[in-house]
């Protein structure tokens, strides 16, 4: 689904460029991010193959890709790989979009291997390393002048009396590489958290005691205050002089759950006081590639700081489409060698939905007001595209919706019902 310009423009995209002879496209995985990357390459008139590890996922069922099924790249890295060996001659030098950061990891593990017979659409090895290591980016961050958060590294068994004059509480605790905490099974081991919000030193003990198993290092940073809609962001790809191709930035208005969950509306619009720092800090790390670079506005002193990089496409990265930005047919261009042309342009207000998790979000609400979402309605207010549904790409939404999302909202009244009675 699409309104107002927002289709238009896509649309006129789509039929502008077409052509034989290019290289294939490989998606791992068909979630939001994969699903908007077939999208992005819709008319363009390339093969692409959704590699999909999970059968009932909305984005197998999208008409913009052909869809394989095939090994986890998290829990079944060496398959993967074979996987892909075998697949080599078919699909030789076909360009691979990684969409989370256990791919990413699986790309540069791998890379050696996988290099002979593919486009690894991901950062030089070095510069991953810099930016996949939390504290790493941190130091690198702070050396090129970009505000970053009061930060420490604790290690296991180490007396903890310092976190408080070094950082203070509240703070929030997270993985040195946010892959460790979804290795094996230790995402059962963290709660299913990503992060989480520590506010004494007590609390902070018995948290390192329980996930002593899981890492022998945390990075503890300060709590910045305010809601969820202080987060914004700057997404584009960045060619190999550290330059940008394209950008654009956003803001988060709604997060689910709104500490440390997922943006499901998230809205473009002109944010230039990140610009200039996230030119520094690529530059610093010579990057290239793919990159959202996520900050929150600090109102103590009015400063945007640093939270962290994402090493490939994002669920929001269509966003950039209802500006003229096409970031993935810039990478596309990029890592085949072909001529890219400056997306560099005026940024449009649109809003990118996640219909799915935004629906879960109102309806636990309506049990647990104190999760509501001031003014949501009126913070819809802007043209609007979708994680899922698509005017032209109708089968991920109606397919999801009627085998997953309907079934488990049943199956959650039931529960809740005869939990009453």
């Amino acid at each position: 689904m699409a309104h107002g310009g927002v289709a238009v423009e896509i649309e006129r995209e789509v039929r502008s460029d077409s052509g034989p002879g290019r290289p294939p496209v490989i998606i791992l995985n068909l979630f939001y991010t994969g699903l908007g990357i077939a999208r992005d390459l819709a008319g363009r008139g390339l093969r692409v193959v959704g590699l999909s590890a999970h059968r009932k996922i909305y984005g197998n069922y999208t008409r913009f890709c052909e869809v394989r099924f095939c090994p986890n790249s998290q829990q079944e890295p060496e398959k993967l790989l074979e996987y892909l060996l075998q697949a080599g001659g078919e699909l030789h030098g076909a360009v691979i979009f990684p969409t989370c950061d256990a791919d990413v990891v699986f790309l540069d593990r791998f890379r050696s291997e996988l290099e002979p017979y593919y486009r690894l659409s991901i950062p030089p090895h070095d510069t991953f390393l810099r930016t996949v290591d939390k504290y790493s980016l941190v130091r690198v961050a702070m050396q090129a002048g970009v505000p970053v958060p009061r930060t420490a590294v604790i290690t296991r068994g180490e007396h903890l009396s310092h976190v408080a004059d070094r950082v203070g509480f509240p703070c929030v605790v997270k993985p040195i590489s946010s892959v460790q905490w979804r290795m094996g099974d230790n995402w059962s081991k963290v709660g299913g958290r990503k992060a989480f919000r520590v506010d004494s030193l007590e609390q902070l003990q018995r948290e390192c005691a329980r996930l002593e198993e899981v890492s022998h290092e945390l990075l503890i940073q300060e709590m910045i205050p305010g809601p969820a809609d202080q987060i914004v962001v700057l997404g584009g790809y960045v060619d190999r002089n550290s330059q940008p191709v394209g950008y654009f930035t956003a803001r988060k208005l709604v997060q689910a759950p709104d500490d440390f969950g997922t943006g499901c509306v998230v809205q473009s619009e002109p944010i230039p006081e990140i610009v200039d720092s996230t030119l520094k800090l690529w530059r610093a790390l010579e990057y290239q590639g793919m990159a959202e670079v996520e900050y929150k506005y600090d109102p103590r002193d009015s400063q945007y700081k640093l939270i962290e990089i994402n090493t490939r496409h994002w669920d929001q990265h269509q966003l950039g489409r209802a500006s003229g930005i096409n970031l993935t047919w810039a990478a596309y261009c990029h890592v085949t060698g072909r001529p890219v042309e400056s997306m560099v342009k005026p940024i449009q207000r649109t809003q990118w939905v996640a219909e799915d998790t935004l629906l879960l979000h109102v309806l636990g609400s309506l049990v647990r007001p104190q999760q509501r979402t001031p003014n949501l309605w009126k913070k819809l207010s802007r043209p609007r595209m979708y994680g899922i549904s698509a005017w032209n790409d109708p089968m991920p939404a109606c397919r999801y919706f009627v085998t997953v999302v309907f079934p488990n909202l049943v199956r959650g009244v039931l529960k809740k019902f005869r939990g009453e009675f």
